[in-house]
């Protein structure tokens, strides 16, 4: 394999230590957010930000769910490049990442989440390197990783008592937000009062199942369709994309209405956020994004919903990126060159002026200042590994169900036009992202040519980063002894013999 050879940073003038804030809206693609053109008015909060700063328009995730996505925002790696997906639920030790190199250089790090895939301190997870971890919920599990810790909700803040008011927290952690930048960055008795912060939030709204609260509801959902009924008919992931209970077109135009109006829910909570920022005074000392680790698919494509790891769309791949930092982004940006989620960290080291050699010899992602200057790459690359993840989660739900389809490794080159994806069983695909933006039509046969020109532009990439290949790991909270030993016995999951999640063969 041929390693990666180090880029030189940009010239960005003078480097500066503005505060950090990332947004992750997990699971929102950029396909419903008003800002990327959507017909319906979904993100008034988040449009502001974005005509104050930054918007990347073709911003695209290295994988197409939380765990492998994460692991490249924090290490700026590809999925390959890291190791950590669905086949290998654990990001191994060793890698330089964003949260403890910006603790090495004098920043308070601080994560709030409630998805344990994105932050936690177990061992293996992408989030581990903060000095503070807090789970922002008290209705979440109760295997909190060491360190991590249950907060209270502060005035006024505080989630109201009817369930149909209440978000899934986002509410909630924008008063911790506010309170710990309160005690940390301006009261004027802490110790720390010059140090910047670097704070991570993942917000969990627009994850399936979709339950916005009202008013939001209401105002989205189609007034014919009784929420109740969506509730028990949201499908899911695995049995929709398995055949086994999909949904109709009906219920589908159902789940897309909740999944705007949890869009919606979610930009008036950071509205909320950045509105308490302003109040404080560190809103343009901020280097604020807001992004988000993958979207949903919602009935496009056949044997594909929400965002199951064992396909590439683009519903599921293109996310927002939305940048906001006057010193060092330029009011009412809008780039049309690819950027992706591992070139988040690289951006911060620019920006910050760190030199850091072993840091910028792993990552392989490019500075958002090259995108923005029409040097950076041709294409986005996208992976899902092996589905480890899908296809036991395909066997919970049904153990006659036949997994062998989708037991493959996907690679995919994005370009402006056409999308190549490369598949390990020989299933490639070729799409006229233009002329077909739903991914319907495969024009593999027709276009050989470009499939060709592709695949060599994809192989060219790929050889000129480090992979890391690991055995097959799935995490312990859903971890399963008996059906592990079933998919060990069919070659669908295989461990590393000695290793903890290795099956008795008993």
């Amino acid at each position: 394999m041929a390693a990666k050879t180090a880029k030189s940073s940009p010239k960005q003038g003078r480097a500066f230590n503005p505060h950090i804030l990332i947004l992750m809206m997990d699971t929102q693609g950029a396909r419903n957010m008003s800002c990327y053109g959507y017909r319906r008015k979904t993100t008034p909060h988040i449009d502001r930000v974005a005509k104050q700063g930054a918007l990347f328009l073709n911003h695209f995730t290295t994988a197409p769910w939380t765990y492998p996505a994460h692991a490249s925002l924090f290490t700026g790696r590809y999925e390959s490049g890291h190791g950590c997906g669905a086949q290998h639920e654990a990001l191994e030790p060793g890698l330089p990442s964003m949260p403890e190199i910006l603790t090495r250089h004098g920043y308070r790090t601080v994560a709030f989440s409630n998805n344990s895939f994105a932050v936690s301190n177990f061992h293996g997870n992408p989030g581990v390197g903060f000095q503070e971890l807090y789970r922002y919920s008290d209705t979440m599990p109760s295997h909190l990783g060491p360190g991590e810790k249950i907060l209270d909700a502060v005035e006024p803040y505080i989630p109201p008592d009817d369930p149909d008011l209440r978000d899934k927290g986002a509410f909630k952690v924008t008063g911790l937000a506010r309170k710990w930048i309160e005690d940390n960055v301006l009261d004027p008795a802490a110790k720390r009062k010059a140090a910047p912060f670097f704070m991570f939030i993942n917000y969990m709204e627009p994850h399936d199942p979709y339950t916005p609260p009202e008013p939001f509801r209401s105002q989205f959902l189609d007034p014919t369709f009784d929420y109740a009924r969506a509730q028990k008919r949201r499908g899911g992931q695995f049995p929709t994309s398995f055949g086994e209970d999909p949904l109709s077109l009906e219920e589908f135009q159902a789940q897309r209405d909740l999944y705007d109006g949890s869009t919606a829910c979610l930009d008036h909570r950071i509205g909320l956020l950045v509105g308490e920022l302003e109040k404080m005074g560190i809103l343009d000392d901020t280097l604020l994004m807001i992004t988000g680790d993958h979207g949903d698919a919602l009935g496009e494509q056949p044997q594909y919903a929400f965002h199951a790891q064992h396909g590439l769309v683009d519903h599921v791949l293109k996310t927002p990126l939305i940048v906001r930092c006057p010193k060092a982004f330029k009011p009412g940006t809008r780039c049309k060159a690819f950027a992706q989620i591992n070139d988040i960290f690289p951006t911060v080291l620019d920006l910050l002026g760190l030199d850091e050699p072993e840091a910028r010899a792993s990552i392989q992602g490019e500075s958002l200042f090259d995108a923005i200057r029409g040097t950076g790459r041709e294409f986005a690359l996208c992976e899902a590994q092996r589905p480890v993840h899908s296809l036991r989660s395909a066997w919970w739900n049904d153990p006659e169900c036949d997994v062998r389809w989708c037991n493959q490794h996907l690679k995919a080159a994005r370009g402006k036009r056409y999308k190549y994806l490369w598949s390990s069983i020989g299933a490639d695909m070729l799409f006229d992202i233009v002329k077909d933006p739903d991914e319907r039509f495969n024009l593999i046969q027709r276009r050989p040519d470009i499939a060709r020109r592709m695949f060599r532009q994809l192989e060219k990439k790929l050889l000129s980063f480090e992979q890391r290949c690991f055995p097959d790991t799935w995490s312990f909270r859903k971890y399963d002894r008996n059906l592990a030993r079933r998919m060990e016995a069919w070659g669908l999951f295989q461990p590393m013999a000695g290793t903890e999640w290795a099956t008795a063969k008993k």
